[in-house]
């Protein structure tokens, strides 16, 4: 499953099964590895509004930043980053957000 139709489905209401928050981890961890590469990938996309809204995230969030919001809900690590704060910083240092 594609997984902006997860984290659409999440910002409506819908819980996600373990499964599936295995499968956004791993889309992440795929995303991080491409922006090292190249920084034309869709995850730099503004997402919509109406998830940005979903997920109380400031409207044009990048996909990017709505996967790793959305696992730091389900799966906060107890010591070191947010998968938020790392991707944060990701994109500050590709200059890819203003800090």
């Amino acid at each position: 499953m594609n997984y902006q139709l997860l984290i659409e489905s999440y910002s409506f209401g819908t819980s996600l099964s373990e499964q599936e928050i295995e499968l956004l981890s791993l889309e992440l961890e795929t995303q991080i590895m491409n922006i090292n590469i190249s920084s034309e990938f869709g995850c730099l996309e503004s997402a919509p509004t109406h998830i940005c809204e979903g997920l109380s995230l400031k409207k044009d969030t990048y996909w990017i930043m709505c996967l790793a919001e959305i696992l730091d809900l389900h799966k906060r690590p107890k010591f070191g980053q947010t998968k938020s704060l790392e991707v944060f910083d990701l994109l500050l240092e590709k200059e890819l957000v203003i800090g």
